[in-house]
Formats: structure tokens, sequence, C-alpha cells
């Protein structure tokens, strides 16, 4: 599920106010309302910073429709097949373990996932405020990250390389670019991607 927020503010050219919203995508909709000159809640924020992350092979939770034969598809999370679905890309992806340095930041070093692949990232609870009375604890993962499929359409979608970073001007990029390649860069390939992958099927 996802709640999408936008503001119109400043986008009607006339005093019509209906709004038509279109997509090429199969997006199911449940419900849709408006605002106008709410009041802002009060908000509390506190940053936990992750206390461990693993990473590790975890196969593909079992799919199924919510709601009926046309409604979106859902994950059973606790029904779990292990068998691999897709053709892997070809390269070097993160090996198996403590990934916790990966996610302490938004830089160019991060964990390159197989399908099947997850990382349990866990958190110190003890560090949050008691609540409010009468307040609610919402979480909010923030992700930096990039989406590379095996799609035959997909440029270089055989590969996990060229690996992405913050300071490309485009995906793929030209010969006028490249990784980072200081130290800090190096020490990150030579000790976090040493799982090689090669196509199953």
């Amino acid at each position: 599920d996802k709640t999408v927020v936008a503001s119109l503010e400043g986008l009607f050219p006339t005093a019509d106010r209906r709004v038509r919203i279109r997509t090429n995508m199969r997006i199911y909709w449940d419900e849709a309302f408006f605002s106008v000159d709410e009041r802002p809640a009060p908000v509390d924020s506190t940053r936990l910073e992750p206390s461990a992350a693993d990473l590790h092979y975890r196969g593909f939770s079992r799919t199924y429709r919510r709601g009926g034969r046309y409604g979106p598809h859902w994950f059973d999370y606790d029904s779990v097949e292990v068998a691999p679905r897709w053709r892997d890309l070809v390269g070097l992806y993160t090996r198996y373990g403590p990934v916790g340095e990966l996610l302490a930041s938004a830089d160019d070093r991060y964990v390159i996932m197989n399908a099947g692949d997850e990382v349990t990232v866990h958190f110190d609870a003890s560090r949050l405020p008691p609540l409010r009375p009468g307040w609610r604890r919402d979480f909010f993962l923030y992700s930096v990250g990039w989406v590379k499929d095996g799609d035959l359409n997909t440029a270089t979608g055989r590969t996990v390389e060229p690996l992405p970073f913050h300071g490309m001007r485009r995906y793929p990029y030209g010969a006028d670019e490249r990784y980072p390649d200081d130290p800090e860069h190096r020490r990150f390939r030579e000790e976090y991607l040493t799982r090689r992958v090669s196509p199953r099927f």
C-alpha cells in the first residue's frame, strides 16, 4: 500500500477544480480526498541509525491477489520459495554478512543485491522517546539507491556493472565518466564486492 500526497497549489489555470489522474500503469485506488487550509498537525521526529544490518539469501515471498481475483498483487512474507525466478545479472555482488557500514550514509558505497537477497536491518528502539498521551508513532524508512533489472530492453541489462554513482550525468555513462576510484571506494570493492554471480539459466 502507498499513500501519495500531492500539492495542487497554483496548478489550476481557471476556476474549474476538477482533477484527472492518468497513468499507463495498473494502479488500484482505494481512496482519494483533498484538504484545504488544514492546520498542520504537530510532529516530533526522532532519527534512528541502524544498529546492525545483515545481507543474506532469503528467496521469494508467495504472491496472491489481495481483495479477490482482480485485486493488486500482495506478498505473504511467511511463505517463501527459494528456487531462482529470473536470469541473474553477471558480475560481483555484495558478499553475505554484516553490511551496516554501507547503510550509514547516502554515498557511492552501497549493497548490491541479487534477486532473492534480503537485508535485515535492526534499530535500537530504546533510543526512542516515550509517546505523549494521545500520540501515535509512525515509521519512515529513508533509502537511497538504484534498481536495475535484467530486461533485454534495459541498457547494460545483462551485467551488474557499470556501477551507478551520485555524480554521473546519465546511465549508462560514457567513457568520460567513471565510478569513483579513490582508496575508500577501492577498499569497498575489495572488501564487499566478492560474490561473483553467473546466470543459472
